[in-house]
C-alpha cells in the first residue's frame, strides 16, 4: 500500500533519496499540480469536494470549499505567478505560505494513500491541503499554454525545437507531452481550454491544468505559436469551407485484403480510386483549382473562409501539400485539415492532417517558403468493423457474414491540441475514435478543447445516429463544440440503393448553446459553408472557483451552400473515379 511519500518518489524519482520532499514545495505550479490531483483521484478525494451552501449539517463525509479557503487559494495562486524570479535562477519562487502549505503535508508523509472508510468515518486529514495545493498550483497557472511568455512555461517551451531557414523561418518540430517533470509514464499535465458544468470528477477541479493519462496510453500535444502574434484584434467569426469529397465511392473501392478460412473476421483495405495518381499533375492541379474555385464563389457571396475541412480518407498526403501550398498564399485562409491515407514517410493507413498556418503568427507572409515541416500528421486510434448491416446498408461487396477490420498498423496513439487566435484551441478525431471513451476521450475531456472536429466517412448525418450520441456527450462534458463531417460517398450509395429515406446530411454541428445543427447539402451543391461566433462565458470548478469570465464557446451562427459552375468541376470529381 502506497504512501504519501512512496507517492511522491514515484512521481519523481529523481529527487535525491536523502532529502526530505515535504521540505519545500517543487519549483513548478505544473508539479504541485500532478502531485496533488493525482493523490485526489487516487485515493478517492476528489468526488467529495463541494462547494459551501447554508444548509443542517451531514453525518457524511464530505470536503466542502468555502469563500475563505476559495479567496486564499487564488491569492496565493496570483503571489506564485507574479513573484520575482531569485537571481540565478529560471522560474518565480514560490510564496512562503505556499511553502508552509506543502510543510504541512509532512506529518501525512506515512499515511496510505487510499484505503477503505466507512460511510461516516471523517475524510482523512491530508485531503484538504491536498486539495488546497491543487488550486493553488491551478491558480498560478493561469493563461498557461496561451501566454508565450507565461514564468512557468519554461519546460513546454524548452521542449520546441527550432530551425532557422535560409528564408528567416523558423519549424515547429515538436512540442511538449507534459508541463510537469513528474514521470510522464505515469501522468502528464497540460493546459486546459473548458471546465466542465456537469459531473463530480478531478476534470471539474481545475480551470488552468489538466491531469491526463500517462504517455504510454496516448500522448497529448499542446501546440502554441512561437513567433510574435500578428498585430490587430483576433475576429470573433470562424468560417469553414467543408468540403465532403468523395463523392461517389466506386462498387470495388471495399476491398478484402486478407480473410481467415475458418473464423468470421478478416481485413479490409480502402483503394482511393477518388484520387488522381501522384504523377498525374494535371488532375492535381485541376482539384487544387477546383477548391480554390468554391473558396472564391464562398467569398463572393459575402461568407467568411478562414479554413478548409475535407473528410476521412479524402485525400494523400502528396495532393494534401498541393492544396496546403495553395491556400498558404491565402493570407486570410488560417488552417487546412483533411483525413490522408498515407503519412508523411508513404505509410498507408487512416490519418488527420493539418496546415496549421496560425502557428507562424506575424512570420506568414503570402509569398512565404519552407514552411511545410510545420504540417501535424497523426494517424487513427481505432480500426473501423464492418458488420453486415453496414456493408448491406452501403452494399459494399465484403461477405456479410464475416466481420471485416480495417487494414491498419496502429503504432502511435496522440492527440494534437492547436492553439489559435491567442485564446482558443482545436483537436481533430477521425470517425472511431470518437466513438471509443479510451484513450484519446479521456484527454479531450481533461483538455476540454474549444472546437474538434471529427473526420468520418460514414453515412447521413442526423441526430438519431452514433456521431450525434458521442458529439452530444462532449458538448456537455468539457462543452466543447463539435463538428462531424463525412464525405458524400457513402451517403449516395445508400441513396441510391433506395432501402433508407434520401439523405444529403454531410455534417452535424454540437454547441452547448443551440444544440445539434443538422448540415445538408443541397443537390447539384459541391461544399458548405459553417459560420461559427465566439460567445464568452464564466464557467466555476466543482469547489466554487470562477474563471472570471476568461472561457469562450464556439456557437454556430449560420451556414449556406456553396458550387462551381460545371465547366469549373472536372468530371472524375463527381464520379469518384480519378485513376
Amino acid at each position: 500500500m502506497a504512501t504519501l511519500e512512496d507517492v511522491f518518489r514515484s512521481l519523481f524519482p529523481e529527487f535525491p533519496a536523502e532529502q526530505d520532499p515535504f521540505a519545500q514545495p517543487p519549483r513548478l505550479p505544473a508539479d504541485v499540480f500532478a502531485f496533488s490531483a493525482h493523490l485526489l483521484e487516487r485515493s478517492g478525494a476528489s468526488h467529495h469536494i463541494a462547494p459551501y451552501v447554508p444548509m443542517p449539517g451531514s453525518a457524511f463525509r464530505s470536503l466542502i470549499v468555502d469563500a475563505a479557503i476559495r479567496n486564499r487559494a487564488a491569492k496565493l495562486g496570483k503571489e506564485w505567478l507574479r513573484a520575482p524570479t531569485p537571481a540565478g535562477r529560471t522560474l518565480p519562487a514560490a510564496p512562503s505560505r505556499v511553502i508552509a502549505k506543502w510543510r504541512c503535508l509532512r506529518k501525512f508523509r506515512d499515511d496510505i494513500v487510499y484505503e477503505p472508510l466507512l460511510e461516516k468515518s471523517d475524510a482523512p486529514d491530508w485531503w484538504m491541503p491536498c486539495l488546497e495545493l491543487m488550486m493553488i498550483a491551478d491558480e498560478a497557472s493561469r493563461n498557461i499554454g496561451f501566454d508565450s511568455d507565461h514564468p512557468f512555461v519554461l519546460p513546454m517551451r524548452s521542449a520546441y525545437v527550432l530551425e532557422e531557414t535560409e528564408d528567416d523561418f523558423y519549424s515547429l518540430q515538436r512540442a511538449s507531452f507534459s508541463l510537469s517533470t513528474a514521470v510522464d509514464d505515469l501522468v502528464c499535465v497540460q493546459p486546459k481550454s473548458r471546465t466542465p458544468t456537469v459531473g463530480c470528477t478531478l476534470r471539474s477541479l481545475s480551470h488552468h491544468l489538466a491531469l491526463l493519462p500517462p504517455r504510454g496510453q496516448v500522448r497529448a500535444r499542446w501546440v502554441q505559436p512561437v513567433f510574435p502574434e500578428r498585430a490587430g484584434q483576433k475576429p470573433k467569426k470562424l468560417g469553414l469551407l467543408l468540403l465532403p469529397y468523395p463523392f461517389r465511392i466506386a462498387d470495388d473501392v471495399f476491398e478484402e485484403v486478407a480473410a481467415h478460412a475458418k473464423d468470421t473476421w478478416g481485413w479490409f483495405g480502402v483503394r482511393s480510386s477518388w484520387l488522381p495518381n501522384n504523377r498525374d499533375r494535371t488532375k492535381r492541379k485541376a482539384f487544387v483549382e477546383y477548391v480554390l474555385q468554391l473558396v472564391h464563389k464562398a467569398r463572393s457571396k459575402g461568407k467568411r473562409v478562414d479554413a478548409v475541412v475535407l473528410p476521412e480518407l479524402a485525400l494523400n498526403f502528396t495532393q494534401f501539400v498541393d492544396l496546403a501550398r495553395a491556400l498558404a498564399k491565402d493570407e486570410m485562409i488560417e488552417f487546412l485539415i483533411a483525413g490522408i491515407t498515407h503519412d508523411r514517410s508513404g505509410r498507408s493507413g487512416n490519418f488527420v492532417a493539418i496546415a496549421p498556418f496560425f502557428l507562424l503568427e506575424s512570420r506568414r507572409t503570402a509569398n512565404m517558403t519552407d514552411w511545410e515541416k510545420i504540417i501535424l500528421v497523426r494517424e487513427k486510434h481505432h480500426r473501423w468493423k464492418l458488420n453486415s448491416s453496414q456493408i448491406e446498408a452501403y452494399h459494399l461487396g465484403l461477405d456479410p457474414k464475416k466481420s471485416w477490420w480495417e487494414h491498419l498498423s496502429i503504432l502511435s496513439r496522440s492527440l494534437d491540441v492547436l492553439v489559435f487566435r491567442g485564446n482558443s484551441t482545436l483537436t481533430t478525431l477521425i470517425c472511431e475514435d470518437l466513438a471509443r471513451v479510451d484513450p484519446c476521450q479521456a484527454v479531450v475531456r481533461g483538455v476540454g478543447p474549444n472546437l474538434l472536429i471529427a473526420l468520418l466517412m460514414d453515412g447521413p448525418q442526423l441526430e438519431n445516429r452514433w456521431p450525434a450520441r458521442y458529439a452530444t456527450v462532449l458538448a456537455e462534458d468539457p462543452g466543447t463544440s463539435v463538428l462531424t463531417l463525412t464525405s458524400f460517398g457513402l451517403i449516395a450509395r445508400q441513396n441510391e440503393l433506395g432501402h433508407h429515406p434520401q439523405a444529403s446530411a454531410i455534417a452535424l454541428w454540437k454547441d452547448d448553446v443551440n444544440g445539434a445543427k443538422k448540415l445538408e447539402l443541397p443537390r447539384d451543391s459541391d461544399a458548405l459553408v459553417l459560420e461559427l461566433v465566439a460567445e464568452g462565458k464564466t464557467e466555476r470548478t466543482l469547489d466554487g472557483r470562477s474563471d472570471d469570465g476568461s472561457t469562450h464557446r464556439w456557437v454556430y451562427e449560420g451556414h449556406c451552400a456553396v458550387s462551381v459552375g460545371a465547366q469549373d468541376r472536372p468530371d472524375w470529381i463527381t464520379t469518384g473515379v480519378a485513376k
